[in-house]
């Protein structure tokens, strides 16, 4: 007699974990999010967030913005930074919420507060919260849930609409957070009448964004080929270049919740500022390794990436690296390679990210760990 379904196992969808049927369920979740701010027409380039609650007159009189979250969040902060200064030229920092809190922040005339959480329930980001309205700045809160206590209490709110997120390690909440911040950088530049090269790249791409992640998701059999070379390695090192970089520490932190391996992100110019003592012939490297040919900034920077990593390949450092379709150069130093689809420089975080997401997944599946309920986590941190 054949055992019953339970209906956790059913919810999975006939996927092993609930991790791996969130991966593939971003596509889904970014056209969610797109649906409700891109005007139909791709021609049209426009975004229009009709209901978040900011007026366009104090849009355009912004004068600094300040990003506060924890974990995954707060990566996704950092990329927003890169996306908002280089769109809306805005001045943009991102902090951890735990350390906003106590830090007696100072707040500028027209600062914007933006406190990203999946959940809207994370104790520190309602820490920060409080303090950015006693400083009388105004708040934004990116968040995936519609009714929690930062929604509630923040003056306006983003949906990120990437539905319920079972898995204790965010993945579709942080490919759409990333979109979500992606999405108010074009608004913030239209607002604001600013136009740029890397802001019109940007926009012609978004109408095609769920289809570039759904061609990234195409490297589920590559990475868990790479997963069975890489899982015997007890610590890695992530590294990025310039937007890269915040994905290379959300790629890392990936990797620590659920495998509980050791694993750091750094920005690769920094690699040689101390971290290549630590580098030895059993500590691998995953180097995001991408790069838009049309652009001359992304072009130099991937030049000086690929020369890092000859540098490592010549010591007998494991190199793993995460490169943009038909890349020629790489390929040649290390056979351990990943190829993303070839897109302007401010998406690219929003497809790089899926294999690292993928590399994690298979890791901790091949050392037997419990991918959906890592030790010692929770889905929401909701006590200091």
């Amino acid at each position: 007699m054949q055992k019953p379904t339970s209906v956790p196992e059913a919810a999975k969808g006939g996927f092993p974990h609930f991790m791996l049927k969130e991966i593939y369920e971003q596509p889904a979740a970014l056209r969610r999010l797109l649906a409700g701010c891109l005007e139909p027409a791709p021609e049209e380039h426009n975004v229009r967030l009709r209901e978040f609650g900011l007026r366009a007159a104090m849009v355009r009189k912004l004068s600094r913005i300040t990003n506060a979250a924890s974990g995954s969040s707060r990566h996704a902060g950092m990329a927003g930074e890169f996306m908002i200064e280089r769109m809306a030229g805005i001045d943009v920092e991102t902090d951890f919420a735990s350390q906003y809190c106590y830090r007696d922040p100072l707040v500028a005339p027209n600062e914007l507060i933006i406190l990203i959480s999946q959940s809207g329930t994370t104790a520190d980001t309602l820490a920060a919260l409080q303090v950015a309205r006693k400083k009388k700045a105004t708040t934004l809160a990116i968040c995936n849930v519609p009714d929690t206590p930062l929604t509630r209490q923040a003056d306006a709110t983003l949906l990120t609409h990437a539905g319920e997120e079972v898995a204790i390690a965010a993945t579709k909440s942080f490919v759409t957070q990333l979109a979500a911040l992606l999405v108010f950088a074009v608004y913030l530049a239209q607002q604001r009448k600013k136009k740029s090269a890397a802001t019109a790249k940007a926009v012609g791409e978004l109408h095609r964004l769920p289809e570039h992640v759904e061609r990234a998701l195409e490297t589920a059999s590559r990475c868990r080929e790479l997963a069975q070379v890489f899982q015997r390695y007890e610590d890695f090192i992530y590294a990025g270049r310039d937007i890269d970089y915040p994905i290379a520490m959300e790629g890392a932190l990936k990797l620590k919740e659920v495998s509980y391996l050791h694993s750091e992100g750094y920005p690769t110019g920094e690699l040689k500022h101390g971290p290549t003592a630590l580098i030895n012939e059993q500590l691998p490297i995953v180097a995001l390794a991408t790069h838009d040919g049309r652009d001359k900034e992304s072009t130099t920077r991937y030049k000086k990436t690929v020369a890092n990593i000859a540098e490592f390949v010549a010591r007998r450092i494991p190199v793993l690296a995460v490169v943009s379709e038909g890349d020629r150069q790489v390929g040649k130093l290390t056979p351990h390679l990943v190829e993303v689809p070839d897109v302007p420089v401010l998406l690219q975080p929003i497809v790089e990210v899926v294999p690292l997401q993928f590399l994690a997944y298979y890791i901790a599946v091949l050392r037997g760990r419990d991918v959906d309920r890592p030790r010692n986590l929770s889905k929401s941190v909701t006590v200091e």
